[in-house]
């Protein structure tokens, strides 16, 4: 099949005191090879003495804007009504895209006219930008079996916007932590067709500031608030949640059996029965 049609690409970014890792979100977007590229980013109201803002300002390129703070959700929406791309994926401002991971999916849309988006494989790094080695089971399945796994994360799925214009799939702004968990849903009650390329698409960073790991319970009960909501089968959803977390621990223990030795790999154990980890 020859593809002729070179469509835009919309990135994405809310960022809110995100001067640290700003500049590298910027920089794996410009070097994407795929040249039909625009990055909307939107200052929600920073507060760190201009440090966004003057990252922003050193990019002639970017379609940015600042406002006063109105949260991520609400951010991301504002960023799909402001995007001018015929499919648009969301990037946090503490995650890259990696190499050829634009072409790589608007490659696989062209071929594939009928599907509405695709994802690809996110990997993991430290606050540093060190890899950060961790197990994603299931991570290819359909759609949606990840109501049961939650695994598509934003920065790795890139969707048509007209999709989500049609189909009301804006971001739920009164959510605070789950609201890409209940758009994934919501994009399979709604019968979208998403494809799936095994492929490095993003990486997302794992730091202590990170609103997930500061709100961990608060993130936990929102997300039984919305698995109700959306009627996610609870059944389907403990035995399948469960074997998912299983491997992951399994994967845990064996890692730290062969790096740390016995003593870490029982106290992981341990801690785990606890529920401690």
């Amino acid at each position: 099949m020859e593809i002729t049609h070179s469509p835009l690409v919309s990135i994405i970014t809310p960022v809110y005191n995100g001067a640290q890792y700003l500049d590298e979100l910027i920089q794996s977007v410009l070097l994407q090879d795929y040249p039909y590229v625009e990055h909307v980013i939107i200052d929600d109201g920073s507060k760190d003495d201009g440090a966004t803002v003057a990252i922003l300002n050193k990019y002639s390129h970017l379609h940015w804007t600042s406002r006063a703070n109105k949260g991520q959700y609400s951010t991301m929406n504002d960023g799909l009504q402001l995007a001018n791309g015929e499919y648009v994926c969301f990037v946090s401002a503490d995650d890259i895209l990696t190499t050829g991971a634009v072409r790589t999916a608007i490659d696989f849309l062209l071929r594939h006219p009928s599907f509405d988006g695709v994802f690809g494989i996110t990997t993991y790094m430290d606050h540093s930008g060190n890899d950060f080695p961790f197990l994603v089971p299931f991570r290819g399945a359909r759609l949606g079996f990840h109501q049961y796994f939650a695994h598509i994360a934003h920065c790795s799925l890139y969707v048509k916007a007209e999709t989500m214009r049609k189909k009301d799939l804006f971001f739920d702004p009164s959510l605070r932590y789950t609201g890409d968990y209940d758009w994934v849903v919501r994009m399979h009650l709604k019968k979208c067709k998403v494809g799936f390329v095994k492929r490095e698409l993003s990486k997302v960073r794992l730091h202590e500031s990170q609103t997930s790991r500061k709100y961990k319970n608060d993130s936990f009960s929102e997300f039984d608030v919305v698995r109700k909501k959306l009627r996610v089968n609870a059944l389907a959803y403990a035995l399948l949640s469960g074997i998912n977390i299983w491997m992951i621990r399994v994967w845990k223990i064996a890692r730290l059996l062969k790096e740390k030795g016995l003593l870490d790999a029982v106290k992981f154990l341990f801690n785990f029965l606890l529920k401690k980890v």
